[in-house]
């Protein structure tokens, strides 16, 4: 297998460490294509992956340790405004410290592609090159979501190529419809179908050589839209008008009893209750009983939903969810910069009772105002107390409970709407 990069059996692209950039909506299927890409090369051919994503769960870079790759992961921001300085530290952090043969830029859903490109370009003297931009597109909720999210036009229109994922089921009408709106946004990338169960050829991915800072017209470097999106006129909370989200903390007592701890067949029901219209991206920890061939009696798992599926991997060598000294420190500072505080119910950084530990951490994403008190009564209702941090594009919020939840959903709502009077 011959592809660009530094390894002594490979096409160098003068001596510079080349850049691949994955683009795409919530939950299209990146990460996946990203592993499976990683895992189907030479085992000598080094990789480093730099992810990007809302919140501060950091659920991608532990698949990706339990797939033994290297992952920097950039979280509570967007690539292509908040973070600009944070991706440069980023790559020069994985090029000393891993000296990868090519670093993959994975982006938030709602990242604009232009600003990303523009500025892996502005690096070239600190010895990195732009490969190529590749944009996924989920077939079975494309035209759904692209009528509500403007970032999912632009990262169709301003790619090398097109990743058609999720297209096993979709009925050859509704292919064609999804087919015919990608053309409608960018006739000149071609598009591939990547199938499920068979990873998309190496050679065909990181065999480009991007072309875009070439083109005229909508997709070329010096047409006014680009330019927007390059100046992003200021405006650094672009993001908040794509998506709701909302992050979920609950805790519970510090025990390993199976009969203390959220049950897998009561989890995967709440799961079941989530609409794919509502709820686009469910992804964190949570610690799990009732698991068939578990030894331990209780495990923590990583949990990934997307428009309605989910899968549940076991991390048996995590033990707890709190986060590090250094985490804590950012979270602090994080609660103070961003969070409206007219809405408080409790403080940022809130001392637990002892026996108290978090058992739950999820980050959502997608339509989530209407359903916000649904979400947090489904995921806290076993726990004795938790917290949410909301971001809607209408507002924030915050809640805290201190007490476990009601178990009817109805005396929910009824306690909650006397908390605010």
């Amino acid at each position: 297998m011959d592809l660009p990069g530094r390894t002594k059996n490979s096409v160098s692209k003068g001596g510079k460490v080349p850049v691949t950039v994955f683009t795409g909506f919530v939950g299209v299927g990146k990460t996946t294509i990203i592993l499976s890409l990683m895992n189907s090369m030479p085992k000598n051919y080094k990789f480093c992956l730099l992810k990007n994503e809302f919140g501060d769960v950091k659920v991608d870079s532990q698949i990706a340790k339990l797939n033994n790759i290297d992952v920097q992961e950039m979280t509570n921001g967007c690539l292509c405004c908040v973070l600009v300085g944070q991706m440069k530290e980023g790559l020069l952090e994985l090029k000393e410290k891993y000296n990868p043969d090519r670093i993959i830029i994975e982006t938030s859903g709602s990242a604009f592609p232009g600003p990303i490109a523009w500025q892996i370009r502005e690096l070239a003297d600190e010895g990195f090159v732009l490969d190529s931009i590749l944009n996924v597109v989920d077939c079975k909720n494309f035209v759904g979501y692209a009528d509500n999210s403007y970032t999912a036009k632009l990262q169709a229109q301003y790619t090398d190529l097109v990743l058609l994922t999720k297209h096993e089921g979709v009925s050859e009408r509704d292919m064609d419809r999804v087919i015919d709106r990608v053309n409608d946004l960018n006739t000149d990338a071609p598009k591939i179908l990547v199938n499920a169960d068979q990873p998309v050829s190496p050679e065909l991915i990181f065999g480009l050589d991007t072309k875009l800072f070439q083109l005229q017209g909508p997709t070329g470097p010096n047409n006014k839209t680009f330019q927007d999106e390059l100046n992003q006129n200021g405006d650094k909370t672009h993001h908040r008008n794509e998506l709701d989200t909302m992050e979920i903390k609950c805790y519970g007592p510090k025990t390993r009893n199976p009969e203390k701890v959220l049950n897998l067949t009561a989890f995967e029901k709440f799961l079941g209750t989530l609409s794919k219209e509502d709820v686009y991206r469910l992804k964190g920890f949570v610690r799990l009983s009732g698991v068939t061939g578990s030894t331990a009696g209780t495990t923590i798992y990583v949990v990934n939903h997307a428009f309605g599926k989910w899968t549940i991997i076991p991390v048996p060598e995590k033990d707890n969810l709190e986060p590090s000294d250094d985490e804590e420190e950012k979270e602090s500072h994080k609660c103070d910069l961003d969070h409206d505080h007219s809405e408080h119910t409790h403080a940022c950084k809130k001392e637990r009772p002892a026996d108290q530990e978090l058992q739950m951490h999820f980050i959502l994403m997608g339509e989530l105002w209407g359903i916000q008190d649904k979400l947090v009564h489904g995921c806290g209702g076993t726990y004795d107390s938790g917290e949410v941090l909301s971001e809607f594009k209408t507002s924030r919020a915050t809640f805290a409970w201190d007490k476990q939840l009601p178990a009817n959903y109805t005396d929910f709502v009824a306690e909650r709407l006397a908390s605010k009077q």
